[in-house]
């Protein structure tokens, strides 16, 4: 799924930003920090809710999506300056 990571297997720091299957194959829908805001939304789809799974007949199956994959509190910081509508 793009929303959100699955696993990480290792972190490694590098002096230039490292190119994503995603913003390679389409550069004018996926920029490299995509997804970090769902304000901005897809050329061809809103990013403001995801589906949650596994869904069942009485849970709510699609949720708002969070700033930060939910994350805001602790990496908000980490963006502070970057022009998200620009970079999401």
């Amino acid at each position: 799924g793009f929303k959100s990571i699955k696993s990480i297997v290792r972190i490694n720091f590098t002096e230039q930003q490292p190119a994503t299957s995603w913003n390679d194959l389409q550069p004018s829908e996926y920029g490299f920090y995509a997804n970090v805001n769902p304000e901005v939304h897809h050329p061809r789809w809103r990013q403001d809710t995801e589906r949650r799974l596994p869904q069942t007949l009485f849970s709510r199956s699609r949720i708002d999506t969070l700033k930060f994959n939910g994350y805001g509190e602790q990496v908000a910081h980490l963006y502070d300056g970057m022009n998200l509508a620009r970079y999401y």
